[in-house]
Order: structure tokens, then C-alpha cells, then sequence
């Protein structure tokens, strides 16, 4: 793992929340929350000292301690972070709420945010404990794909490896809107909003072998491929999603890889297609595909096409 302290503390952001780095203004807020090494804070002086003591540990690589902002209001909903150290490439995640936010999702989506981040430094797993009769954190947990490891004094411990964070499996029919948010998020970044109604109608007639990732609290990645093209020798790769979130962490070359081993297994397949961007050129590029055409402006203004070929190597008996 990169271990902390990093030239510039990691804030991430999702549709309606932000991790921060925590303030001293951030205090009198978070006095109810506010703990370290399982004592809690009787007063704003001892929450001020408890964060200057957690300020010491990310500064001695042991620690990430974000505040958790809405974004509509600026306002701070709780704290959520890394703890304990990271021996052996691991950590335990801890997130805790003011009152107010408890049961909007804020949560979930800030462990979401977190898990992410502690992948992408590195780690190998990520772990979390609980008390037994806490069944709202137990569920939470469970959602995000942790699964349970043990026991102890009253308390759950629950872990996640990188290998367990993602699944593949078949898209769904009722599962069209989780999609089209997925192009809502990449978009203008990677699609023009006008691509929206074109995957719209991919789904609902052209899904012939459209295939969805499962990952922390949901769907994290989509992505299909088609055949019957050039005489039935070529099978095409189509509308690869992957939420912004969970991008940089391998999801987009293992769903590639899996539709590769998928389409090989078809008879008469000679080669795969794809049709992209130039914001995706070089990924499939580096998975083993050669630009074969270019059109400027052809997906909109702005979004030029990049066709990509790659041979299949018939397996020898």
C-alpha cells in the first residue's frame, strides 16, 4: 500500500457528498461523535485534542480521517476513515453519523467512496467490525459485499479482499435505469448526452448479451457485446460503463476480458470490434485491439469514432 501522509490529502466526491479533510471549525459539530481509542469525547476541548491525536496518526502513516459533507448544504454529517494502521496491506474502515443523517444513504455511500480509495492505495483487504446487536451496520455491510469473519466479545468483524469486490453476471431487463445512470455519470466526461436515448433503445431491443458488475452497494459496471456482423465472422463490444467511482481499480479489463473469453467460445467468430472514442482508445489499445478506421465528430461534436479490431486465435485441439 501507499501509506499516508500524501502531498495532498485524498478528498473524493459522489453525486451528493464530499470526504474532506476535517477542520477546526468542523469540531463543535462533531463533539457526539467524536471518539479515539474507544473513549468518547465529554466536551468540544476533548474533541479538538482527539482530532490533533488522529492528525498525528495520518501523519504517521496509521490513519485517513475524512469528514463526511453534504454538498447541497456544506455541512458535515460525520466522519469516516481508516484506522488502526495498515499492517500487511490492510485496513478497518469506520464511518460514524450526527443523528440527523442517519438513514438517507449517507453511510453507504461514504463507505462506497472509501473502499474505493483504499483499493486504489493499495490495500489487499479492507476490514470492519461492529457490535453483534448493531443490525442496521450488520446489513450495510453485507450490501457492500463484506462478508463475515468471526466473533468476539460481543462484537462482528467482517472483511473484503480486492479479489471479492467485483462479480459478473447477466444483465437484467429491470435493471435499465441503474444503466442509464451509470452513462449519466460519465457523461459529458466519456459520452454525449444525446447517447443517452441510443443506449435507452440498445437495451430494450438489442441486448443480446449485455452483462452487468456487481460490486459495494450495487451495480459498478456495465458492459455487453453483439454478433451476426460482417457474414457472422465478427462479434462487436458495446456500451462499456463503469462508474466513476470504481474507475482505476481493473473493473473495465476484467468485464473486457471476460466478453473476450466469451465471444471465443463462439463458432465463427473471427475477430471483435469495437467502436469508441479517443477518451478509450489507448485502454483498448493496451487490452490487445488495432485502430482500423477514424471519423471525426461521429458519436457528436467533440466525439470522434476509433474502430477497433482484434483476431481471434483459434484454439488448437
Amino acid at each position: 500500500m501507499i501509506p499516508p501522509p500524501y502531498s495532498e490529502f485524498p478528498e473524493i466526491a459522489s453525486e451528493d457528498i464530499l470526504l474532506r479533510e476535517i477542520t477546526p471549525e468542523d469540531v463543535p459539530a462533531l463533539v457526539n461523535i467524536s471518539y479515539y481509542d474507544g473513549k468518547k469525547a465529554a466536551n468540544e476541548a476533548e474533541a479538538a485534542m482527539m482530532l490533533k491525536n488522529i492528525e498525528q496518526d495520518y501523519i504517521s502513516g496509521n490513519s485517513i480521517h475524512w469528514g463526511i459533507e453534504e454538498k447541497s448544504t456544506g455541512k458535515i454529517a460525520g466522519t469516516c476513515g481508516y484506522y488502526r494502521g495498515f499492517k500487511n496491506d490492510s485496513g478497518e474502515l469506520g464511518c460514524i453519523l450526527l443523528e440527523k443523517y442517519r438513514g438517507k444513504g449517507f453511510m453507504s455511500r461514504a463507505m462506497r467512496l472509501a473502499i474505493a480509495v483504499g483499493f486504489k492505495k493499495g490495500l489487499k483487504k479492507i476490514c470492519a467490525v461492529t457490535s453483534n446487536g448493531n443490525t442496521s451496520a450488520i446489513k450495510l455491510l453485507e450490501r457492500l459485499n463484506f462478508r463475515r469473519t468471526g466473533e468476539e466479545d460481543h462484537e462482528v468483524h467482517y472483511a473484503i479482499s480486492r479479489e471479492e469486490l467485483f462479480s459478473i453476471r447477466a444483465f437484467r431487463n429491470d435493471e435499465k435505469e441503474e444503466i442509464l445512470k451509470l452513462l449519466r455519470l460519465n457523461t459529458p466526461t466519456s459520452f454525449h448526452p444525446s447517447e443517452e436515448k441510443d443506449l435507452r433503445e440498445y437495451l430494450e431491443n438489442e441486448a443480446e448479451n449485455y452483462f452487468v458488475v456487481d460490486g459495494p452497494g450495487g451495480i459498478v459496471a456495465a458492459g455487453g457485446f453483439n454478433t451476426g456482423f460482417d457474414k457472422g465472422r465478427a462479434a462487436r463490444i458495446s456500451w462499456d460503463l463503469v462508474h466513476p467511482e470504481f474507475q482505476g481499480l481493473g473493473i473495465g479489463k476484467k468485464l473486457t476480458l471476460y466478453r473476450i473469453e466469451q465471444i471465443k467460445k463462439l463458432p465463427g467468430i473471427e475477430k471483435i470490434v469495437v467502436r469508441t472514442t479517443g477518451q478509450a482508445e489507448k485502454f483498448y489499445e493496451n487490452m490487445g485491439f488495432q485502430k482500423r478506421h477514424f471519423e471525426k465528430d461521429f458519436w457528436a461534436p467533440g466525439f470522434d469514432l476509433y474502430q477497433m479490431e482484434m483476431r481471434i486465435k483459434k484454439r488448437t485441439a
